[in-house]
């Protein structure tokens, strides 16, 4: 007897006596009409840092190739395009042009988080996580789904 079953998006891996040992549910990998918080980007020095406290740094893909969020001062938007399930470009982005003093560095974050974006070359969805990388395989940034 086969020892699985695979049937509306999901496969089950069964034992001997035809019991379900394990299930795999297909997960959606599209961006679009998605929405994530930011983790952490690249500073552009090497390094993925944390999100400033007392800011979120937010991200919205639209069904027609638009990006959109906040960059923790300013809002953002421009184009984004996927290919293969894998591939991204995205911008060039363009902001609000407000001055955020408080909490410190907000205004370098913006630059980074912003720069950071403008790097990806690969996305990967995996369950409520959302990786950017860049062509070379660093860490651009990475998000938890809110939407």
């Amino acid at each position: 007897p086969p020892r699985y079953q695979a049937a509306e998006g999901r496969l089950t891996l069964l034992d001997a006596e035809g019991k379900a040992i394990a299930t795999f549910v297909v997960q959606d990998t599209e961006l679009a009409g998605t929405s994530w918080k930011a983790i952490g980007y690249n500073d552009g020095r090497q390094a993925v840092v944390s999100v400033i406290g007392g800011t979120e740094l937010t991200v919205s893909f639209s069904a027609d190739g638009r990006i959109g969020g906040n960059a923790g001062c300013n809002n953002f938007s421009g184009p984004y395009q996927t290919e293969d399930g894998r591939k991204i470009t995205i911008g060039p982005l363009a902001s609000t042009l407000k001055a955020c003093n408080s909490p410190a560095g907000v205004m370098d974050q913006e630059a980074q988080f912003l720069a950071a974006l403008q790097t990806a070359a690969t996305y990967r969805i995996e369950g409520n996580r959302l990786e950017l990388r860049t062509a070379n395989g660093a860490m651009a940034a990475n998000f938890q789904r809110v939407k």
